[in-house]
């Protein structure tokens, strides 16, 4: 009796991940897992944060010096997306942004970005 309920059990997880499973036609595009396109928009954005935000050139080099703080989305249009920014140095904090602003890693039909944080020191060597 005990084999039996197991096999119906079976059966019916079969049954439905096999109606839930469609396969997909050639004009279709395919499923992509949200988890492995996110991982590679995350280096995407990692990347294009480390070809834009680099330390400011400005005419006042004292101004520019300090640490700003950024939480930011990736929107479904692929742009980042600030959320929350902190620094005691509002121009440079104003500067960060701005560069944020410019990084588009494609686009996130999908919607789903975790909120991510990162924190930059502009300090003199």
């Amino acid at each position: 009796m005990k084999t039996m309920i197991t096999r119906s059990a079976f059966a019916f997880c079969l049954l439905l991940a096999a109606s839930g499973m469609r396969a997909a036609s050639e004009g279709e595009p395919k499923f992509i897992f949200p988890a492995a396109s996110n991982i590679e928009m995350e280096r995407a954005v990692k990347h294009q944060i480390d070809r834009f935000v680099i330390f400011p050139l400005s005419g006042d080099a004292e101004a520019m010096y300090g640490t700003v703080d950024i939480a930011y989305v990736v929107n479904t249009e692929g742009r980042v997306v600030v959320v929350s920014s902190g620094s005691e140095n509002d121009e440079l904090r104003n500067y960060v942004i701005r560069k944020l602003a410019r990084i588009q890693v494609g686009a996130n039909p999908s919607g789903l970005w975790k909120t991510s944080h990162v924190r930059f020191n502009f300090r003199p060597e």
